[in-house]
């Protein structure tokens, strides 16, 4: 009887060591609330100067695909908007405010009337709050999207100012740019891939860091 349980639990014991070993994967986004928001929508079209594809379908697009690229890592992941729809300043930040987002990306792409143009840039809007954030989402587009570097800046934009948290505007690349007009509306969405995956491992790196310690919001026990 006892040589029988041996054998047994060598049986098991065999079996289960070549079963595949499935183990959560955890990401530095794992369970952070992170807001995206498209930029333009509606009635607002942002840049035409791609006659093809505007620039407020584009941002949602690529808005789109970092979604789907955050939550796979089980980020909270909320929308300012979700199809093409108009959205007000107040309205994008509010949302953001009201979602208790730890980061916001805003999701644009830049215009020239000089079609041979390109380049990516970050913005931000108060210095201890984003430039950091900016800074390092930034150097991922820079790095990857094979465009010039335009670096970062300051920007007085509502939605940076007003969201209470780390916020940053970033302009990926010109649509107006004819190379990237052909790229981004030849149906593929190859593009919007590539510079949504840039905005993820930017946001992968920043949440790999040590976060800083949340102000207490006014009217809250310290």
């Amino acid at each position: 009887m006892l040589k029988r349980i041996s054998i047994l639990v060598l049986f098991l014991f065999t079996l289960f060591s070549f079963l595949p070993q499935t183990t959560l994967a955890v990401s530095p986004v794992t369970g952070h609330k992170i807001v995206i928001d498209a930029g333009h929508g509606g009635t607002d079209f942002g840049s035409t100067a791609c006659s093809t594809l505007t620039e407020a379908d584009a941002s949602l697009q690529i808005a789109n695909k970092l979604k789907t690229l955050l939550e796979t890592d089980v980020a909270i992941v909320g929308m300012t908007r979700t199809d093409n729809s108009y959205k007000s300043n107040n309205d994008r930040y509010t949302f953001a405010n009201n979602f208790d987002g730890e980061a916001l990306v805003s999701v644009h792409l830049n215009g020239s009337t000089n079609p041979s143009t390109n380049g990516t840039q970050g913005l931000y809007g108060k210095l201890n709050k984003d430039k950091a954030f900016t800074q390092v989402v930034h150097a991922r587009l820079a790095s990857e999207l094979g465009v010039p570097d335009l670096g970062v800046t300051n920007f007085a934009s509502g939605v940076l100012l007003k969201a209470n948290m780390s916020a940053t505007i970033q302009e990926t690349v010109f649509i107006s740019n004819t190379n990237e007009c052909t790229l981004l509306s030849d149906n593929t969405g190859i593009r919007q891939q590539q510079v949504a995956q840039s905005l993820y491992n930017g946001l992968i790196d920043w949440f790999a860091q040590p976060q800083p310690t949340p102000t207490p919001k006014p009217g809250k026990n310290r």
